[in-house]
């Protein structure tokens, strides 16, 4: 009898997990994609600030932050608010469907949108995919191509 409970237990977790994995791997329903042509990059280092704007909940800090340290290397530095530049803003913007994104890159800043937390891991996603270099030296120095990226994945 425990033998059964444990089997139904594992087949239940395993649902649960495949459930959560709905998206995973899909490709973006819808792409726009607009590169600046002045050859523009944000240079992204220990000095970068990330804002998170005052509608973006704290779960989607808890779990960025630490994605952030994994792609660069560094505790990112968190700000209040908008320094006038070399920062990375998350910004909440309910326009966007679930999961979707808008990435903006400019020489002073990063700005990323979306409704909901999985849209800020898709354009965490893209952003690291962005990155140009890999830093070699103790400047630990990214840099990310100036464009603006927009996604949807429903």
């Amino acid at each position: 009898m425990l033998m059964n409970k444990q089997v139904v237990i594992a087949f239940l977790v395993a649902l649960l997990a495949l459930s959560c994995l709905d998206n995973i791997g899909a490709p973006p329903r819808h792409v726009q994609a607009k590169e600046n042509g002045s050859k523009q990059q944000f240079e992204l280092t220990r000095e970068t600030y990330f804002v998170f704007d005052s509608q973006t909940d704290d779960t989607s800090l808890f779990v960025l932050k630490p994605m952030f340290q994994e792609v660069m290397g560094w505790e990112p530095k968190i700000a209040a608010q908008e320094p006038e530049k070399n920062y990375v803003l998350l910004k909440m913007n309910p326009e966007l469907e679930e999961g979707a994104y808008l990435l903006s890159v400019t020489s002073n800043r990063i700005i990323m949108e979306s409704s909901s937390r999985e849209g800020f891991e898709h354009a965490q996603e893209k952003l690291a995919t962005l990155l140009s270099n890999i830093p070699e030296t103790k400047e630990m120095v990214w840099k990310v191509p100036a464009i603006e990226i927009q996604e949807s994945y429903r």
